[in-house]
């Protein structure tokens, strides 16, 4: 094998070469490119004013939910006719049923006052004499 020495062999030069005196105004040709005036640049961030819109955005949007969800499920009064109607026609629903539904004030409002006197219903209890049918009743 050929003794190999890096000092005596030809060296292979690179395609690159820099002129004389290229680094010497180099810092100036590139300081001279940039922009004179620098933009200022505001952070967002910077001022409390966002931090407060923010809070106060979500407080909003908190109160407003359950106000929205309490007026739009309100739900709207059926008038008696309609109700009577709808009774009426749906043989599907026993009485047992339509007393178990009502509630006090409702019966309430149905009471009648009857001033009947224990005579007059001593009289048409003889008077009658089918009385098992007014017991089961």
């Amino acid at each position: 094998m050929k003794n190999f020495n890096l000092g005596n062999e030809p060296k292979i030069t690179s395609g690159f070469t820099t002129p004389d005196g290229y680094f010497d105004t180099f810092s100036e040709k590139v300081l001279a490119q940039l922009p004179k005036q620098e933009t200022k640049v505001i952070s967002i961030f910077s001022s409390k004013k966002v931090w407060y819109f923010a809070v106060a955005a979500i407080l909003i949007l908190m109160l407003s939910v359950p106000l929205f969800t309490k007026y739009s499920t309100q739900q709207e009064e059926i008038d008696t006719a309609t109700l009577e109607n709808y009774i009426a026609y749906q043989s599907n629903i026993s009485e047992e049923e339509i007393v178990n539904l009502l509630e006090q004030d409702d019966l309430d409002k149905m009471k009648l006052d009857f001033n009947i006197d224990d005579a007059t219903i001593e009289d048409a209890l003889k008077s009658n004499s089918n009385l098992e049918q007014y017991l089961i009743d």
